[in-house]
């Protein structure tokens, strides 16, 4: 028996966590709302967010004292490049197809 460990398909790699919490901060929101809503741990989001920050895929907004996340440019190409690989590993031409015109 192999010592790897096998994955669950309702396990969610690294980049689908990534892409999931950039969609999510596309209007702004809370830290701890990306939490549930990602149905993240408290250090899971700190990793997550400290590396979204410094790839600048999100950006950190003070509204009214309230601190709240938001998508960058980069992160909204980064969404559209990453469903464009997800229409692509699914097969699904056209919207492969119609993305691609977008961003042309």
């Amino acid at each position: 028996m192999s010592k790897t460990v096998c994955k669950n398909e309702n396990n969610r790699g690294k980049i689908q966590i990534m892409a999931d919490i950039v969609d999510l901060c596309k209007a702004g929101i809370r830290k701890t709302h990306i939490m549930y809503k990602g149905n993240l741990s408290y250090e899971q989001i700190n990793r997550y967010l400290y590396e979204l920050l410094e790839k600048e895929l999100i950006i950190q907004n003070l509204d009214d004292g309230v601190l709240t996340y938001r998508a960058t440019e980069k992160g909204r190409s980064f969404l559209q490049y990453y469903n464009l690989m997800l229409g692509t590993l699914d097969g699904n031409a056209i919207v492969m197809e119609s993305t691609i015109s977008k961003l042309a």
